[in-house]
């Protein structure tokens, strides 16, 4: 493309200059501007520079300013304004969200401190609670301290275990009680009984042949 430098003036025949500028800081070398013709409409080349928008200011030999204006260049083309109109929202969407990352994460940037997957698999399951849910596949190395896991975990743990296992444990202390055992609570035995606490017991038989305890 050709001829992206242009300015309409009042006047035929005149020697104009375009220079460019970029944050107010000259760019390249002045560029001729031909007239078309003898329309008074004057046209120049972009030259092979990056791209970026630029302010052109026209010179009539190279001195005196004329008029000026703003150039949006995509480094070979002009941007035109009716290139905007492919600009739809969806457009917008498609060019954001399938850019590449590696343009866009800088050390210091917003881009450079967003969570992002390191591979295609990118899925995160949320419950119905809105919590997030994922399977632990490795903890880093003492993750979980030896002492919170002590005075944490291991009393939740062992509190469980107790809640489980509490018909067992009152039976051992039953045991643990008739035999007379237990510090202040006598065993008392009789011919026809045992008692501790609040269990008792019967003795029945000839105490020779047979003897059955029933607990009563």
């Amino acid at each position: 493309m050709a001829n992206e430098l242009n300015t309409a003036q009042a006047t035929s025949g005149l020697s104009i200059t375009a220079q460019l500028f970029k944050t107010g800081i000259t760019v390249g070398s002045p560029i001729t501007c031909s007239e078309v013709s003898t329309s008074r409409f004057y046209s120049g080349n972009m030259p092979a520079i990056t791209a970026g928008t630029y302010q052109v200011v026209f010179y009539d030999t190279g001195i005196t300013p004329l008029s000026s204006g703003i150039v949006a260049w995509n480094g070979s083309a002009e941007i035109l304004i009716n290139d905007l109109s492919t600009a739809t929202t969806a457009g917008i969407a498609d060019a954001v969200w399938d850019e590449a990352t590696s343009g866009h994460t800088t050390a210091g940037t917003y881009g450079g401190r967003i969570v992002r997957a390191t591979n295609a698999n990118v899925e995160l399951q949320l419950t119905g609670s809105n919590h997030a849910a994922s399977d632990v596949h490795e903890f880093q190395a003492a993750v979980i301290q030896s002492v919170a896991f002590a005075t944490s975990a291991v009393t939740l743990f062992t509190g469980a275990m107790r809640t489980e296992i509490t018909p067992e444990l009152d039976e051992i202390g039953e045991i643990h009680l008739i035999h007379g055992l237990k510090n202040g609570s006598a065993l008392t035995v009789t011919p026809s009984s045992r008692a501790a606490g609040a269990i008792s017991q019967s003795i029945t038989g000839d105490g020779t042949t047979t003897t059955t305890v029933t607990r009563t």
